[in-house]
């Protein structure tokens, strides 16, 4: 058993694709630009600058922040909106902190979307603390960075925490802190490999690990 569960967001609780996708859509055809790759849930889960960046192609700096800011307008309503959680996310969490678990949320979605998605599930009480890509600033360089500096503020011991997330750097990054990793299958990873960590077929699955 494991005290401390570190959970990644997208991919891991939350099915993030459909309004992600549904984001970068409503930006692109209001700008008027063809993606330069498809738009699928293979763009979920990296930051949103390098994302945008690779739908556009080449464009002016000036204009791809202005993309990005654009697509951070239109996900707090589109984006939320059609954010739904995986079937088991809400009954683990609560299970997991009335067995007085610690929980944390590790996740390189913006600290704002983050929060209402968190709101909009009612999950706020059973995270101990959440940690996005722009809780400092600079941003965190990545979620190995992420991880060290969640360790360091809540004088965590690496060894006896747990990581939940949906892909390989996710994987690499528990590994990088110390920790152990729980790869969750359903997720937006590429696990047509071995499976790093103990695989999980559902979210449940943590209830006996």
């Amino acid at each position: 058993m494991h005290d401390t569960l570190i959970f990644d967001f997208d991919g891991t609780l939350i099915d993030s694709a459909p309004g992600i996708l549904a984001t970068y859509t409503h930006v692109l055809d209001a700008a008027g630009i063809k993606p330069a790759v498809p738009l699928d849930a293979g763009l979920v889960g990296p930051p949103l600058m390098p994302t945008m960046s690779k739908l556009t192609g080449p464009v002016e700096p000036e204009r791809l922040a202005e993309l990005v800011e654009q697509f951070k307008l239109h996900y707090a309503v589109i984006g939320v909106a059609n954010t739904p959680a995986y079937p088991d996310a809400d009954a683990t969490l609560r299970q997991l902190t009335a067995r007085g678990r610690t929980l944390y949320l590790a996740t390189n979605k913006r600290a704002e979307p983050t929060l209402a998605l968190l709101e909009k599930f009612g999950w706020a009480p059973h995270f101990h603390r959440v940690y996005c890509i722009d809780s400092q600033q600079p941003a965190f360089a990545d979620k190995t960075a992420m991880l060290r500096q969640l360790v360091n503020d809540n004088g965590l011991a690496p060894e006896h925490c747990l990581y939940i997330g949906d892909t390989r750097g996710d994987h690499l990054a528990a590994s990088a802190c110390g920790m152990r990793f729980a790869a969750a299958l359903w997720g937006y990873g590429d696990w047509l490999e071995a499976v790093p960590g103990t695989p999980l077929d559902s979210l449940t699955a943590l209830l006996t690990v």
